[in-house]
């Protein structure tokens, strides 16, 4: 299968980007059975089984900061606060996909 993510760098810059495929699980609520990585997952990765598999377009926005970050060479702690502003609106669609 195809990674989630495909890193281009330009310069000193790094791109990334997300396999259609994969984003159209993500977009549809794909479970992890159609999708075998925690990209796009609502939670602290698949460690967490009560919360389900739920997975969502605002999670995976997260999930990118995040990963796009530690790409760009910051710390796992530094990536997360980075990603801060969006974790709100990934908490609010885990709820919303689960009513």
């Amino acid at each position: 299968m195809a990674s989630l993510l495909i890193e281009e760098s330009v310069g000193d810059n790094t791109m990334m980007s997300i396999v259609s495929t994969e984003l159209e699980l993500v977009v549809a609520g794909a479970t992890t059975s159609e999708t075998p990585s925690d990209f796009g997952r609502c939670g602290p990765g698949t460690g967490m089984g009560f919360l389900g598999d739920v997975y969502t377009p605002q999670c995976a926005a997260h999930d990118a900061a995040v990963r796009g970050a530690e790409a760009s060479g910051e710390s796992k702690v530094m990536s997360h606060i980075k990603a801060l502003p969006l974790l709100p609106a990934a908490i609010g669609s885990y709820f919303q996909a689960r009513l």
